[in-house]
């Protein structure tokens, strides 16, 4: 944006992205307004240690505490959140693969399971069916041949 933003990270000994909580030194950070005729009343980020340097402590002043301006720490805060949002998205859309998968496999599975418990059932349907007609046709065939005895024993008498 400004010559001010890149002298604002260019200075940091380490990277702070997004909105920062702490200065490299560890110290807390505070929010003034900037008075400089430039950036009149655009607000910043300061560290409590570099804020607080009088005078008689220059070599403070080389220390190089957190200075960072509040729009853009916020603009990097909502890319950073967009970027951690479309990789949930992308984690979100792998794991709805992965359960549609999973779901297709167990359909698959089950019908088989399905498919061989009904093919049991039946087996053993015609398998009862089965047995059951070789039961009717034992006692028809009793029954035949005890009609066939009557009638031959009716026809040798009635001769």
């Amino acid at each position: 944006m400004t010559s001010s933003s890149t002298s604002s990270t260019h200075f940091s000994r380490i990277s702070t992205h997004g909105v920062p909580t702490r200065c490299w030194c560890g110290e807390g950070i505070t929010a003034f307004g900037s008075s400089t005729a430039e950036n009149r009343y655009r607000r910043f980020y300061r560290c409590e240690i570099a804020r607080d340097v009088s005078p008689c402590f220059d070599f403070r002043k080389t220390e190089n505490h957190l200075f960072k301006w509040i729009d853009e720490a916020l603009i990097e805060e909502i890319r950073m959140v967009d970027a951690k949002h479309e990789r949930v998205a992308q984690v979100i859309t792998k794991f709805e693969e992965r359960v549609m998968e999973k779901v297709k496999s167990e359909m698959v599975r089950v019908e088989h399971q399905m498919s061989e418990k009904l093919k049991e059932k039946v087996d053993l349907e015609i398998a009862r069916v089965a047995h059951e007609m070789k039961h009717k046709l034992k006692i028809a065939t009793v029954a035949m041949v005890v009609v066939g005895a009557i009638v031959g024993i009716w026809t040798s008498l009635s001769v």
